[in-house]
Parts: structure tokens; sequence; C-alpha cells
């Protein structure tokens, strides 16, 4: 992994969260950063460098999910399936299916207003699993995925922040012993 051409990205991925009033980073911006971290030559580095980062991510605002559904585990338990995969512990399409089993099991409570941004945080750690069951290092990469700018800033925000946290490339030293 090339960790000056990452720290370039985070970087201009900083600079643009901070001109965007709305604090959105582009689809390109996170496409750039996700492409950053791949070794070609240790792919396997690279997916746990991938997984490692969403996992730092929906720990970071764990917190918001634990506030609005005190006393649910379901975030720790995604958090640990996700540990899981990177050691070849389960099956991915059984931990697949998991993450799905989880999003859904939220109900009527995914459409509560008042829970948005906890529902943010599930969406996440779902999607985070997903990621953790692909191995491929470009899984993420998805060059027709629409930009999603238009959602609600107050929303957006928080989504972003859980799918690229503002860490510099000192938090993905962990990455390189893969």
């Amino acid at each position: 992994m090339d960790y000056n051409s990452l720290q370039k990205e985070i970087q201009r991925a900083h600079t643009e969260l901070t001109k965007n009033n709305k604090g959105i980073l582009s689809i390109g911006a996170r496409m750039r950063l996700w492409e950053a971290m791949i070794d070609a030559n240790q792919p396997e580095a690279s997916y746990r460098c991938r997984t490692y980062l969403d996992m730092l991510c929906v720990r970071k605002v764990q917190y918001i999910w634990e506030q609005t559904f005190r006393g649910r585990p379901d975030i720790n338990e995604m958090l640990s399936l996700a540990a899981s995969l990177t050691e070849n512990r389960v099956d991915a399409d059984d931990a697949e299916r998991s993450a799905y089993r989880f999003f859904q099991s939220l109900g009527n409570d995914a459409t509560n207003p008042e829970n948005d941004k906890a529902i943010f945080v599930a969406n996440a750690a779902q999607h985070m699993v997903i990621s953790a069951c692909h191995r491929d290092p470009y899984y993420v990469i998805d060059e027709e995925l629409e930009d999603d700018d238009e959602l609600p800033a107050g929303l957006l925000g928080l989504q972003l922040c859980v799918r690229v946290c503002g860490c510099g490339c000192h938090e993905l030293d962990a990455c390189r012993s893969g």
C-alpha cells in the first residue's frame, strides 16, 4: 500500500468536506480513498485494511445507536461478526444473511423519523459485515454508483462519517501486518 498516496487522498477528502456546507464527501472521493487503500501485491492486507476502517467508523458512531436503542447489543454483534470474518471463523454466506436479518429485525423502528441517525448506524454496521464477506479488495469500488448528495444534510453527514472517518494513515498501520 502506498501510504503517501493514501495520506494525500485523506487530505483531499478532508479539504472537500470542509468546503461543502452539507459535509458531503462525494462518491468519487470515497472511491479514491478506498482505491488508495488497495495493495495489488497484498490483497489480504487490503481487505483487512478496508474492514478495519469500516469497523473504526462504526465504533466511532456506535454511541448514537446505544442512545437510541439502549440495551440492544446488535451493533456489538455486527462488529464481532466482521472481526470473525477477517479471521475466517465464520462462513461468509451465513454472515451476510445475519447482516440482512439484523437490519430487517428493526421493523417499524427503521421507519420512525426519530430513529434516523441510529438507523444510519445500523445500516453502516450491516454494510460493514457485507463488505467483510467479500475478500476482493476491489469489492467497494463501483464506478457506476450514483452520488448520494441529495440526502438530507443531517443524515448524510452521519452516513459519511460512518463510511469514511477522519483518520490518518497512522490509524491504519495495523493493516500492514495483515
